[in-house]
C-alpha cells in the first residue's frame, strides 16, 4: 500500500497521497486547514487515506508537527 505494485496503481499508493500533500505545504498549517485544502484530491479521497499519508511523511522526516503546525522540513 506504500509503494505501487502491479495490483495497487500509483495513485492509490500512499507515496502518491504524500508527494500530492508535500506538493501543497508550501506553508504551515493546521490539519484541520490542510483537510479542507486537500479532501477534493482523488489522491486524499478520504480522511484515512489523508492521514497515513500525513503519517508517512512524518515517519520518513518529510514534514514536522510543532505547535499545532505542520511543515515541510528543510532538508
Amino acid at each position: 500500500m506504500i509503494l505501487p505494485t502491479k495490483h495497487i496503481k500509483l495513485s492509490n499508493s500512499l507515496l502518491s497521497v504524500g508527494a500530492v500533500l508535500l506538493k501543497n505545504l508550501n506553508t504551515s498549517h493546521t490539519v484541520t486547514s490542510l483537510w479542507s485544502a486537500m479532501h477534493s484530491f482523488p489522491e486524499v479521497s478520504n480522511y484515512e487515506k489523508f492521514t497515513l499519508g500525513l503519517d508517512f511523511l512524518f515517519v520518513i522526516g518529510a514534514v514536522d508537527f510543532q505547535d499545532g503546525l505542520l511543515r515541510r522540513t528543510k532538508e
